[in-house]
């Protein structure tokens, strides 16, 4: 195994890039129209109005170019794709009556970089295409074009195009619109008999008039019904230890394994599941297994491309949902099969209206006393291979052994992600690679990242040959399990830490005098709270405990709050204090949605 920092450093000093010129690609479409915001479109904007300048607001990749291309044939390309997707072309009012606006005509950006003096061809592509994502996540456009393109040059006569790469707005454009522009992108920039518009498409309008329908109402209200079950149960924190110190820096680690991306074909072959479901599966295994926790109730991501409609569509449709996911008792390959059919019954309930969603959030957040954030645990970016592909021979024990020769792990600064821990799986096919977000290093350290990633390996690679007892799972992830003290308990999906609900009492509720009992009259989680001028029901004092939750992102607030009068001498003894004046929970319960 080999641990490096970020692969592009040793390289990033020869690609030197000397900005010629930025040609406005002119774009005609067929119509010029506007309509309201699909359901994919509404998520996003929900998503940006608290976040506007997320790392993922602006989406980075690569674009396929052959050996001998010109400036000319990507100029051409964008127009064929400017005109042939209207999302390339649609601009957005988020006002109070959101709508998105379809000019009939405009125009997009290529932007034109000469190399270096030196000799360049297709093997420099990988190094001097990272050199552009950089460029382009680096300098940001303040107008935030639908897509926006930018290519390598060199440095001789010709100009020929080195390499390519955009950058697409998420209000235009998810991951699998993203693949379907890339893939018309190859076929357009290398064939000039395929430059032509085609037949028309599904496109966003198009969409938004179905998500009207009567039909696709109900099955949105289902989807409602489907996320208010698994947000009255989801944990506040998925990957909470004991024993952390909070205050670090982000960071990710990736690991990139031959060995493990042969495992997973082989486990998807015998298990007729998606290579997708293999690695959640073991990521679920290994997270169950150092927190202690028998289900898995993780947020993921939809592509929402079921329909046969939706296969080639540009367009933002992906939308976050929750999986549960039981690991208890389940050897691997029926964890497999679970994790499948879980993911997919959760992906199928993954359209919905934002807005209302985020309503219902908010009150059942504060009936269980608690804040959502709804960055996915698991990101599923890598492709699954057609039908009929091969999974190939298996290897024997020895030349898996020797592939893990091979296994690499790269750590690099990131931005600071809103959960302690998020995978996200960017490759499956010669190698797996997987990275590992990690919100703060002083709760996840380096070293922890690096072993969740390698027990997620040895499980693989230990599943390739054959199927996997609990016990040998436990054996093979060869982490201990969290211990926690008897200031710990689990409650509603969470587990609790008593002195971190004083802290929440203390901060939120002062000058009174509280105390929170693990359990007293029979309630679970209760504060003892002196009554003063602000706090005097129990209704204002979950109202001030919900106020101050975001400075304390791992605590739920107390079920049940009994103001008294005065404190006792130790307010730590629950017999000393005297009759309540009011008691109560504070809240009301949380709605339902009918269909």
């Amino acid at each position: 195994m080999t641990v490096v920092a970020d692969p592009g450093q040793h390289r990033r000093q020869r690609v030197r890039l000397t900005p010629q010129r930025t040609i406005q690609v002119p774009v005609t479409g067929s119509r010029e129209a506007e309509g309201p915001l699909t359901l994919g479109q509404v998520n996003i904007a929900q998503w940006l109005s608290q976040v506007s300048d997320h790392f993922y607001s602006v989406l980075c990749v690569e674009l396929p170019v052959p050996a001998v291309a010109s400036v000319d044939d990507v100029v051409e390309t964008i127009a064929v794709l400017g005109a042939r997707h209207e999302a390339l072309r649609t601009s957005y009012d988020l006002g109070e009556e959101k709508r998105q606006l379809v000019a009939a005509s405009g125009t997009l950006p290529l932007e034109v970089c000469v190399l270096g003096q030196g000799r360049w061809g297709p093997r420099d592509r990988t190094s001097v295409a990272g050199t552009l994502l950089r460029l382009l996540r680096d300098n940001p456009d303040p107008d935030r074009p639908a897509m926006r393109v930018v290519v390598a040059v060199s440095p001789d006569e010709d100009g020929r195009v080195i390499a390519c790469a955009g950058a697409f707005s998420h209000m235009a454009v998810d991951h699998g619109a993203i693949e379907v522009l890339r893939r018309e992108f190859a076929e357009l920039v290398g064939d000039t008999s395929r430059r032509h518009v085609g037949t028309p498409r599904h496109q966003p309008l198009d969409q938004a008039r179905l998500e009207a329908t009567p039909a696709e109402r109900r099955r949105a209200r289902a989807a409602q019904v489907y996320l208010q079950r698994q947000t009255s149960k989801i944990p506040r924190l998925l990957y909470h230890m004991p024993d952390t110190s909070p205050g670090g820096d982000p960071l990710a680690v990736e690991l990139s394994s031959p060995a493990a991306a042969t495992a997973v074909r082989r486990v998807a072959a015998r298990t007729r599941a998606s290579r997708q479901s293999v690695v959640l599966a073991a990521i679920c295994a290994v997270l169950a297994h150092r927190t202690g926790d028998e289900e898995i109730v993780l947020p993921l991501m939809s592509g929402n491309r079921f329909d046969r409609h939706l296969l080639d569509y540009v367009g933002s449709l992906a939308q976050g949902t929750i999986a549960s996911v039981g690991v208890a008792g389940r050897d691997f390959d029926a964890l497999v099969a679970h994790t499948w059919t879980t993911v997919l019954e959760a992906s199928r309930h993954a359209r919905y209206d934002a807005a209302e969603r985020a309503r219902l959030d908010e009150r059942i957040a504060h009936e269980r006393g608690l804040l959502f954030r709804y960055e996915p645990l698991f990101n599923n970016l890598a492709p699954e291979p057609g039908p009929g592909t091969s999974p190939g021979v298996l290897p024997g024990t020895d030349e898996l052994r020797a592939a893990l020769a091979h296994t690499e792990l790269r750590w690099r600064p990131v931005q600071r992600n809103a959960k302690p821990v998020r995978f996200n799986l960017n490759q499956l096919d010669e190698r797996l690679v997987l990275d590992l977000w990690v919100e703060d290093d002083g709760v996840v350290p380096r070293q922890e990242a690096e072993s969740l990633l390698l027990a997620f390996e040895r499980v693989l690679v230990a599943a390739a040959h054959e199927d996997l007892t609990t016990a040998r799972m436990h054996d093979l992830i060869g982490l201990p399990t969290a211990e926690r003290s008897a200031n710990w308990l689990l409650l509603d999906s969470c587990r609790v830490d008593l002195r971190q609900v004083q802290s929440l009492l203390d901060d939120a509720l002062a000058p009174a005098v509280t105390r929170v009992f693990a359990e007293a009259n029979g309630h679970p989680l209760v504060a003892y709270v002196t009554i003063t001028d602000h706090v005097s029901t129990p209704e204002q004092a979950h109202a001030r405990c919900m106020a101050a939750l975001p400075d304390h992102p791992a605590v739920l607030t107390p079920r049940h709050y009994v103001l008294c009068p005065t404190a006792p001498t130790d307010p730590a003894d629950l017999a000393s204090w005297p009759a309540p004046r009011h008691t109560g929970t504070g809240r009301a319960p949380a709605p339902t949605v009918e269909l």
